[in-house]
């Protein structure tokens, strides 16, 4: 028993060093555009001629981020488009001299998995200071792990969309992931290599349970059977 105390409490120590950093990881991204400049999911590097409906002037770099896009000038400057804490998305046009493509809100809508993924981490964070691998810690572990799958599957798709968008404007060679594709990533591949002891603990000591459980009563049938002669 005290083996597996003892492979537990590491266990959990063990998961918590993974989980500390997804979080951080998951939290910078959901944090995203237009908070923290860099940090995108997908960057387009335009070029001459290149509009956007909400600028002006010619945009050389257009970035999609979780809340907002933002475009850089060639005057040097760096806008953002309207952003707000909503679930509902946002959209964008963009335009050369020739055709218009839109970047419409449906697509961008789900990038808000990311705050799930974020909250989620946390929570598996915070039971595994308990040392416990409790049904709390393994539930919002695999939700964690769930939703970050889920966040990096939207972000794949938005890049895989506005790379086809981007094409039939001449710019699909210039369309990248960007920072927090990477990290999305990231949190996904630690949160399962964090999260995969856990698992297996869990069902280890499920089954050491139901072993105690079932040799509980033989044991009992054992030492009363002593005093029944033609038992022995």
């Amino acid at each position: 028993m005290v083996t597996l105390v003892n492979m537990e409490h590491r266990t959990c120590y063990f998961a918590a060093l993974f989980f500390f950093v997804a979080f951080i990881l998951l939290t910078l991204t959901a944090i995203s555009l237009p908070a923290i400049s860099g940090m995108d999911i997908t960057r387009v590097n335009m070029g001459s001629g290149t509009t956007l409906t909400a600028a002006n002037e010619t945009v050389t770099q257009l970035r999609f981020g979780i809340w907002a896009y933002c475009y850089d000038l060639s005057s040097g400057t760096s806008q953002c488009g309207a952003s707000a804490v909503s679930i509902k998305g946002y959209s964008v046009i963009v335009s050369n001299q020739t055709d218009t493509v839109d970047i419409v809100a449906s697509w961008t809508r789900g990038l808000t998995l990311h705050v799930v993924a974020a909250i989620a981490t946390f929570l598996a964070l915070l039971f595994c200071f308990f040392r416990r691998i409790s049904v709390f810690l393994l539930a919002s572990s695999v939700t964690a792990c769930l939703s970050a799958i889920a966040s990096f599957v939207v972000d794949a798709i938005l890049y895989v969309y506005i790379k086809s968008q981007m094409t039939d404007l001449g710019f699909g060679a210039n369309t990248k992931p960007s920072h927090a594709f990477w990290m999305t990533l990231a949190s996904v591949i630690l949160l399962l290599v964090g999260g995969g002891p856990l698992w297996l603990g869990g069902c280890w000591r499920s089954l050491a349970n139901q072993k105690v459980i079932v040799e509980a009563p033989r044991e009992r049938v054992v030492k009363g059977s002593a005093k029944i002669p033609w038992l022995c």
